[in-house]
């Protein structure tokens, strides 16, 4: 019987949600006989006024949360710290981790699984009703700004509204991109620097609230996401140079007006070298921690001085789309690909960062070196004053 259900073709079904609010039908998919998934719609109108809506994180590492939380079990209480606030734009959200984080950390990296680790609560700062509508950039930056930030898809999931009389009268479905949890070395933002990470989806928010810069922003830290994981390194460079075209095009052909012939000219390693000087992005090549790429740079140079950075990359770009020969001389250096995908994903996120208005810290993903939580000031934020 079980056999004879999986083989009907009953993909498309319509479910009848029963809530207090009303009764809503939702389209899902019916995988076989056992389940299935819902598309991504909305129980209850995003239109419906709203005082606070509860976000659940999945996969989300033990940021810092200096507040303490406490809970009673029985005659004992018990207590740690990990409740964390802060206000993006008009928005107040308060992230409480769970106490047993560090114990259920583990499961995600094990099991290739994923795990609730936090929720948030979501209001208005001047304690104004809102709508789901009037959400969805904050839902944006959080999401894709925090998954930037951890170089892995990290997920705020199954959002619930809730109204001034605390009923609940919105819920959201939708599938959310997520990464199975671990701390990792690809993340640019060390995860205990919540103060960065304010600035950093502040940023963000900010740009997906501009209607001219929301696709942007949404394109751009999507594949910058997706080039740390996503395919061969050979596929996450050609994503990362996809990238750096956007963004060459959006800031000096929409932005600073150059002509075509101005803008073409420099050639793809001239642009982002362009942005990077822009920038103060150093473009020279770190010998001990990119060794490959150095050797290459060198012999590469016709002209005594060995390639700098844009120039390295770009030709090994090249090389990989457009081969003279089915081995040009990309792989005869052991570590080439991945010292270029290294560096070219190093000047992406910096470039992304500049083109937020970000001024945090930066961790290096160059390569081997160095402890975890190494950061330094991004290269164009203000210097302190030299002591005397």
């Amino acid at each position: 019987m079980r056999w004879a259900l999986e083989t009907m073709d009953k993909s498309d079904i319509r479910l009848r949600v029963h809530q207090p609010y009303g009764v809503y039908e939702v389209a899902g998919l019916l995988r076989n006989s056992a389940g299935g998934l819902v598309h991504g719609q909305s129980i209850g109108s995003d239109e419906t006024p709203l005082h606070r809506v509860m976000l659940h994180w999945i996969n989300l590492p033990s940021i810092h949360s200096p507040t303490k939380l406490y809970h009673r079990e029985g005659e004992s209480w018990s207590w740690w710290t990990g409740r964390w606030r802060c206000q993006v734009g008009p928005w107040k959200l308060t992230l409480d981790r769970r106490q047993d984080h560090k114990r259920v950390w583990d499961v995600p990296g094990s099991e290739h699984n994923f795990v609730m680790t936090h929720v948030m609560e979501i209001s208005r700062s001047d304690g104004e009703e809102f709508t789901a509508t009037d959400l969805k950039p904050l839902q944006q930056a959080l999401h894709f700004g925090t998954s930037f930030a951890f170089g892995r898809w990290v997920a705020p999931a199954a959002p619930v509204g809730i109204d001034s009389t605390g009923s609940i009268v919105w819920r959201q479905w939708a599938n959310v991109f997520c990464h199975p949890g671990r701390n990792g070395s690809l993340a640019w933002l060390h995860y205990p620097n919540t103060h960065h990470l304010h600035d950093l989806v502040s940023c963000v928010y900010a740009a997906f609230a501009d209607p001219d810069r929301s696709h942007t922003t949404r394109f751009l830290l999507s594949m910058a996401t997706e080039a740390n994981h996503a395919g061969r390194v050979e596929q996450r460079t050609m994503t990362i140079f996809s990238a750096l075209e956007l963004l060459s095009w959006v800031i000096l052909k929409l932005t600073n007006g150059l002509s075509n012939t101005q803008y073409k000219q420099p050639g793809t390693s001239g642009r982002i070298r362009m942005l990077l000087e822009a920038a103060s992005v150093d473009t020279s090549i770190d010998a001990a921690r990119q060794p490959a790429l150095t050797q290459f740079a060198t012999t590469e140079s016709s002209t005594g001085t060995s390639l700098d950075g844009p120039a390295a990359i770009t030709k090994v770009r090249n090389r990989l789309v457009h081969p003279n020969a089915p081995q040009d001389e990309v792989y005869h250096l052991n570590g080439l690909v991945r010292d270029t995908w290294l560096l070219s994903r190093h000047y992406l996120n910096l470039l992304v960062l500049h083109w937020l208005g970000y001024s945090g810290s930066y961790q290096t993903i160059l390569g081997p070196g160095g402890w975890a939580g190494d950061a330094d000031p991004v290269p164009w934020a203000p210097q302190p004053p030299a002591s005397t």
